[in-house]
């Protein structure tokens, strides 16, 4: 039985609706297949359309433009002109100007089976409640809406005038032979991304893959397995398959492969799962959800969320808060592990924004390292809570400019030795109502705190904490940088460095602020391997270091100056 454990409502600037099983999903061509983010239109919001809970109200058909003559793409505010190419296909439409249920009447008295609104903003739409207005009661067809990046790539191969095929409803016993996984039945790596010096070996880090594969279709099915690939640059350094089992319609079942281990990591590692029909020649009716990919990187970062394989930084698709706050709200990453003390916690990175297009310029958030001392086995354990904890680094950022969304990094202003096994919170704290932190919404932790009984993302709201912060299925983005635990009296002094322009693709320019006499420098790439170690002299107002010697991607540079004190910094080169 799964554990029920504290959860708080979010918000994105919009009221939730359920996603209970319901999917939108491309099914041709096969360049774009796959299931896509999503909200769509209820019965309990007041529309007239069919529960599309219910299989029987599924929707299977090729995708149609609108047009109601206006000249910019159409908005399908008024009848259609282009009726007659709409009729018994799946209306699609652009966002904007009029309300949704005046475009869903407009396509649906046109003869469209279903409509698709195509969002006119980047934020996320899963869990915004469009509301029917004035003509939503009269629409019975089903409504749903995508993310603009989602609409675009649609519109591309309709604009090169590839049919384009959705499926849209809740898929349970609509097929004869499907079967699937979704991102909560998946058992993967622990962490997104693990500091190298803490997973030197396979008795240090390791993954035990599994997933739950699921019966969806209404008949039954013979031999399915789970097949696991691991590959890095290139190379399949694992491929494993499950014994097949037999999987009756409605039922499901965990499937297992060796544990995949290595003497030695560096680097970016992908994993595949994919699920498959056993013999007999059977086809998958819809393999959209056959195949789940994640990834772990092993370097200098902690993190549950994805990690950029360019940048290297963590990628934060999603920004909530709490629904009804006030007062802002901290958001937290748990770490802990028994090699922890050959680590020092230089800073996090983070982002926020605020709803639709608003300038987060002249907004401050707040970052902290509490030692967590309150006493408990896991998330299963009744003790578990968040009372005894302990500050003992910070930091803090200044929005200057509008870096809506962008990934920051925080340093801490005193770099700080952990401790073999101590449980830490790396947090990150807003003050006000107006902005959303980061978070990752295409990982779900469910199987993984099934299997290892710890906490992920944490959350504070006014006063109290939730140990599992918003759910499984949004990860908290927080991600501390670890460095090695050098950190002495004299490195506390530390000196806090800009460098500009940042990414850069010919040079760095290092702001000395008065800064003189000799200092060491030394670049590390994001495997740990030194790319830069040179003595330098200070005497101007700004160290120029070429970049053009660097490969793409993330780069530390440490700064060592003869008195004691220290600058760290993170340079994307992007040439």
């Amino acid at each position: 039985m799964k554990r029920i454990l504290l959860s708080l409502a979010l918000s994105a600037g919009c009221v939730l609706t359920s996603q209970a099983q319901v999917v939108v999903a491309v099914q041709e061509p096969a360049n774009i297949v796959g299931s896509y983010e999503h909200t769509y239109a209820t019965i309990a919001s007041g529309w007239g359309v069919s529960d599309l809970t219910i299989p029987a109200n599924a929707v299977v058909d090729t995708l149609a433009m609108v047009d109601d003559g206006t000249a910019a793409d159409s908005l399908g505010c008024g009848p259609l002109v282009n009726g007659a190419d709409v009729a018994g296909k799946i209306a699609f439409i652009y966002r904007g100007t009029c309300e949704f249920g005046e475009k869903a009447i407009s396509a649906e008295n046109a003869g469209a089976v279903a409509v698709i609104i195509v969002s006119n903003v980047s934020d996320p739409v899963a869990g915004f409640n469009m509301l029917p207005a004035s003509q939503g009661a009269n629409v019975t067809i089903p409504v749903v809406m995508i993310t603009q990046a989602d609409g675009a790539l649609i519109r591309a191969e309709m604009d090169a005038g590839n049919d384009v095929v959705a499926f849209i409803g809740n898929k349970t016993g609509f097929f004869a032979d499907d079967i699937g996984m979704t991102a909560g039945d998946i058992l993967m790596s622990e962490y997104t991304a693990k500091p190298a010096l803490i997973a030197q070996d396979d008795t240090e880090f390791d993954v035990m893959p599994g997933a739950w594969v699921r019966n969806f279709g209404n008949g039954d099915q013979v031999g399915v397995t789970l097949n696991v690939t691991v590959e890095q640059n290139g190379s399949t350094l694992y491929d494993e398959t499950s014994a097949g089992v037999d999987i009756l319609s409605g039922d499901s079942a965990f499937l297992t492969v060796p544990t995949f281990s290595q003497s030695s990591y560096s680097g970016f590692y992908t994993m595949t799962y994919t699920a498959a029909i056993g013999g007999g020649g059977i086809t998958d009716e819809f393999d959209g959800d056959n195949t789940f990919v994640t990834r772990f990187f092993i370097d200098s970062l902690w993190s549950y969320a994805d990690i950029d394989p360019v940048t290297e930084l963590p990628v934060p698709p999603a920004h909530y808060r709490p629904t009804g706050n006030t007062t802002g709200f901290t958001a937290c990453t748990h770490f802990q592990d028994p090699n922890a003390s050959r680590l020092g916690a230089l800073g996090i990175y983070t982002s926020t924004t605020k709803s639709g297009t608003d300038s987060v310029t002249g907004e401050f958030i707040e970052a902290n390292l509490y030692e967590w001392n309150d006493v408990f086995t896991g998330l299963s354990d009744p003790n578990i809570q968040v009372l005894d904890i302990n500050t003992i680094a910070t930091g803090e950022y200044n929005y200057l400019s509008d870096q809506n969304g962008e990934v920051i990094y925080i340093p801490f202003d005193v770099p700080v030795s952990l401790v073999d096994d101590q449980r830490y919170l790396f947090c990150v704290t807003t003050f006000t109502d107006q902005l959303f932190v980061g978070y990752d919404d295409y990982y779900d932790y469910d199987e993984n705190t099934t299997m290892y009984d710890q906490p992920v993302s944490v959350l504070e709201d006014g006063g109290s904490w939730f140990v599992l912060g918003f759910g499984t299925d949004l990860t908290c983005a927080v991600t501390p940088l670890l460095g090695a635990n050098d950190v002495s009296v004299n490195d506390r002094d530390r000196v806090d460095l800009t460098p500009y322009p940042n990414p850069t693709a010919q040079e760095v320019r290092i702001p000395l602020q008065g800064l003189n006499g000799n200092a060491e420098l030394t670049v590390r790439d994001m495997t740990g391997k030194v790319v830069l170690d040179q003595e330098v002299t200070l005497g101007g107002e700004v160290l120029v270091v070429p970049a053009d010697r660097f490969r793409n991607g993330t780069h530390l540079f440490d700064l060592r100056l003869r008195d004691g004190r220290r600058s760290t910094f993170r340079v994307v080169v992007t040439r």
